[in-house]
């Protein structure tokens, strides 16, 4: 059984698990800390971008870039500038440091992301900082 906790850091929380960070977000974000724990295949676990290929990756229409599969969201384009984005159905792996060349560093973002998201990379909205929500 692992151990839930959060601390006051400034104007946010900083979420534990086991008394190591895992999250920092307002006061809503601790119903979305979860068991990350689960099974999955040792392809899901990649979260550095730079291990994909060039010619295994796609570009949407937001300037957010996956592998052909569908299955890692890899990063985004220095062009992205949502305030929210809804990851794919089928995204397994959000990698390290995902949304951190967006056009707009320093602006929080929000990010839906589908319960197929298995695998969370670290820093992976950087300065600007941001929250998930896990999409039902």
């Amino acid at each position: 059984m692992k151990e839930f906790d959060r601390v006051k850091d400034g104007d946010e929380y900083m979420y534990t698990i086991d008394g190591e960070p895992a999250l920092w977000g307002d006061e809503e974000a601790f119903g979305l800390i979860r068991d990350w724990g689960k099974r999955y295949e040792d392809s899901e676990v990649i979260t550095n971008m730079q291990v994909f290929e060039e010619n295994d990756r796609v570009v949407d229409e937001h300037h957010v870039v996956y592998t052909k599969d569908g299955k890692h969201l890899l990063n985004c384009l220095d062009t992205f500038s949502e305030t929210e984005y809804a990851v794919r159905e089928g995204v397994t792996t959000i990698c390290d440091d995902a949304f951190i060349w967006r056009a707009n560093k320093e602006q929080r973002i929000t990010l839906y992301i589908p319960s197929s998201v298995k695998v969370i990379g670290d820093n992976i909205f950087a300065d600007g900082g941001g929250r998930v929500i896990i999409k039902k």
